[in-house]
Formats: C-alpha cells, structure tokens, sequence
C-alpha cells in the first residue's frame, strides 16, 4: 500500500509552475519538489494547508491512497571487509562464482535478493568498495543486486540512484527531514551531500550564537535522546553535524530490517559475516526481535565459527580456506530452501 501525490496534475490544470507555487505558498522549491515527487515521509498541515488555497483545491485532491503489491525480496546483510575481501580474492571466476549461485537462490525463492554491505569504515573506502562491486553486478546482469552500503559508524546508507543521493538509514532523521531542512534555510545554511555523519550542516555566515540557536531548534525537533548536534566554529568553517550518539552493525541490521519489511514482502533474512564476534551479533543480536516481526534469519559464514554451529540450524558455513566460500553458503542454503504454494519460504 502507498500514498501518492498527484500535486504535479494538479499545478499543470491550475497553471502553477514550482517556483510560482513554491513563493506563493512560502516554501523552498527544494521541498516542494520533495513533494510533488513523493519522496517525503511527512507533510505539516499548515504546508498542505497553503497549498490546498493557492490551488483551490481539496488535500483529497493531492494525497491518494493506493494499495501497491509489494515486490518480493530477499535482504542480504554482508559484511564488508572481510567478508568482501574473501569475495574479491579469487578474482573474476571467483565473483563469477557467486553471481551465479545468487541467481540460482533468484530462480528458485522467485525473489530478488537485494545486499545490503554493512561497514565500520569510513564514508569513502565504503563508497570505493561498494561502486566496484555494483559495477561488477551490473555488468552480469544483476544491476539491482547491490542495494546499498551501510558505512555504520558515519551512519549513512550509500546507494546507487540516477543522482547518486546518500539516504541516512536511521529512520528517526529521515522522518524530520523536511524540517530539520527549514530550520536549514532559516538560518541561510545548506546541508552537505559529501559528509562523514549524519548530516553536516555548513554556513557561510552565522553567529556563534545563532550557530547555537539553530543546534538547539534541530535536536528539539529531533526529539531523540541518542542523536545529538555537534556544532564547530572556527577558521576552518561554520558547520553543524548532526549524528547518532552510538551506532552498531546488529543495530543496522535491525533498522533496515523494519524498513525493508515495510516496503517489501520479505520472506527471510540473510546476514553474512566472516566470524568475528561483530558480525555474529549481526545475528545473534537480532533473531528474536526480527522472529517478532514473522521473519526468519538465517547466519552465513565462509569460516568455522566454532560450536554455534552445532546447534543452531539456522547458521550455514562455507570452506574458509577457498575463496568461493560465500558461494558455497548461498548453495547450501538454496538446497534446504521449499517454497511452500503461498509464496512462503522453509528452510
């Protein structure tokens, strides 16, 4: 199910170009695109309300409700460092190796699996890696495979779009976007779309104590204990980040799952690690929180991760000592896999 806009139709029948709407309306033609485009989680009121009087017009008229199917997938959280490097280390036969056992779990699940790369580094080493390996994809015929890259630590989900956008993951600050936005321009800044946190609010020319005031009016609408603004101010520059105070790889995964679950019908959850107790925790963290949601998840791992997996049936190991070892998972765990006639999956 979806809410869509038909605010375009209407400002064409009205003969309403975006900017006229936007300064008669007293909005930025950054958000008002944002919502003639349906890429908003929230309209205030007193916005539509404005709208709905340039344009003589009802909120029925603009916001529509539509039942969507939901596309069916198959999330895969991957660990990037080792994990990737293990994939990339045989080279292209290698590679070649695990697009094909990905397409084989396409054909049998009748589900697109979607990889999330789930990181501690850096913005731009996830970004390096991640363009490599989508390229990769695509030039298989998988140009969906490489969802995003989640560099957790900075907090950003990197995906690849026609404009190449960085969508924060955490929910919570995507919701208050449009607003954290209008205090943005309130105060003449703009938010940066190359940064290492959340998002880096930059000024060219602002006060020590407006720097202040405009902080404080971001966390108040943010309304989060654990996400802070950190404000700087020197010869460098005039900047405001705004970031989570912790972040970790099992909390990501959690995150994604809710959202993923939302927007998909998802029958099962893959995580991907290469054994350390990080990655387990990727697992081990959310199994019982994502099995409140209806869900499954299953744990991969080219390595020996020790006695875990003598009793946990949901944790599938590969050959460690061979490259192709990601491959052998996804194999091993297309074996086990049923589709059971109402499109469900058994392991």
């Amino acid at each position: 199910m979806s809410i869509i806009t038909n605010l375009d139709e209407i400002m064409k029948k009205k003969g309403y170009t975006l900017t006229k709407l936007a300064e008669e309306v007293g909005i930025s033609t950054v958000n008002l695109s944002k919502i003639k485009n349906g890429s908003i989680s929230a309209i205030r009121f007193s916005t539509l309300n404005e709208i709905c009087k340039t344009l003589n017009c009802q909120p029925g008229d603009i916001l529509e409700y539509k039942e969507i199917d939901k596309q069916r997938i198959i999330p895969l959280f991957l660990d990037y460092s080792g994990t990737t490097d293990l994939l990339l280390k045989g080279g292209a036969e290698n590679v070649k190796k695990f697009f094909d056992s990905i397409i084989h779990m396409q054909e049998k699940s009748n589900c697109t699996i979607q990889i999330t790369m789930i990181t501690g580094s850096a913005f731009e080493s996830a970004e390096s890696k991640y363009k490599m390996l989508y390229e990769l994809a695509e030039n298989y015929g998988l140009p969906d495979l490489f969802d995003g890259a989640v560099a957790e630590y900075c907090g950003f989900i990197i995906k690849k779009d026609k404009n190449r956008q960085l969508l924060t993951m955490d929910t919570r600050i995507l919701e208050k976007r449009s607003y954290i936005e209008e205090i943005v321009n309130e105060y003449g800044g703009k938010i940066s779309p190359e940064v290492t946190s959340f998002y880096n609010v930059t000024f060219d020319d602002i006060t020590r104590e407006n720097l202040a005031k405009a902080s404080e009016e971001i966390e108040k609408i943010i309304d989060c204990e654990d996400i802070e603004t950190v404000n700087y101010y020197d010869s460098y520059g005039k900047e405001c980040d705004i970031k989570p105070k912790k972040h970790s790889k099992s909390e990501v995964v959690w995150i994604l799952s809710n959202k993923l679950k939302e927007k998909y019908e998802v029958p099962i959850i893959i995580i991907g690690g290469d054994s350390q107790d990080e990655d387990m925790k990727m697992y081990t963290a959310n199994k019982e929180k994502i099995k409140n949601l209806g869900l499954k998840t299953v744990f991969i791992a080219p390595s020996n991760i020790g006695k875990i997996a003598e009793y946990d049936s949901n944790v599938i190991i590969g050959d460690w000592e061979n490259s192709d070892g990601i491959a052998d998972c996804i194999d091993k765990l297309s074996s086990r896999m049923k589709v059971r006639e109402d499109g469900g999956i058994e392991l």
